[in-house]
């Protein structure tokens, strides 16, 4: 595609501006389209005000914070689930990952179809994960539970084929040896 020639506003030309001035050929930015709240703004003159329906935005507690090898883990999980779904990898290459029900279902969603395939693979859009049970012992917490280091948590993720977000529910428990899933729903 070839660029398309600018010509200063005064005259009708559509040529390139070779003998106006560089201010006249010049190709100016568009002004913003966004609205400008009082925070935003930079005036010198005054301090900046704060905006009056900003919604304070909550800070994680590093108490409950969810751990990064619990984090990679659910990711893991969840991948390997849709990539079986989507019939690339064996069922069977995921035991130790899931336990034997959900090897089965997911064998039957790769033969029967799930929604969305014919969209294209599955690609993971979000991913979310928290404590299954921050206040019980041993559940989210792997420090000073007294079950060998063993966390649950939740997972919520969205998966994209084609223009179509699907969903992904999930239950994995986390312990010093690995990570398994004990639940699983596609949506």
């Amino acid at each position: 595609m070839a660029p398309t020639p600018v010509s200063p506003p005064s005259t009708g030309r559509s040529a390139p501006c070779r003998d106006a001035s560089f201010d006249e050929c010049r190709v100016r930015p568009l002004p913003s389209t966004e609205p400008v709240s009082a925070a935003r703004r930079h005036d010198r003159t005054s301090p900046p005000v704060a905006d009056p329906v900003a919604v304070p935005v909550p800070v994680p507690d590093p108490e409950h914070a969810v751990p990064v090898p619990a984090r990679r883990a659910a990711h893991a999980l969840v991948i390997m689930a849709l990539e079986v779904v989507d019939r690339k990898r064996a069922p069977h290459h995921t035991r130790g990952a899931f336990p034997p029900h959900l090897v089965e279902m997911l064998r039957t969603l790769a033969r029967g179809g799930v929604p969305g395939r014919h969209l294209g693979p599955a690609r993971v859009h979000r991913l979310h994960i928290h404590a299954a049970d921050p206040g019980a012992p041993g559940g989210g917490d792997s420090r000073g539970s007294g079950d060998g280091g063993r966390a649950d948590y939740e997972v919520c993720a969205t998966y994209a084929r084609g223009p179509r977000l699907f969903a992904v529910a999930a239950r994995i428990r986390v312990t010093d040896t690995g990570a398994t899933c004990t639940a699983l729903r596609l949506v």
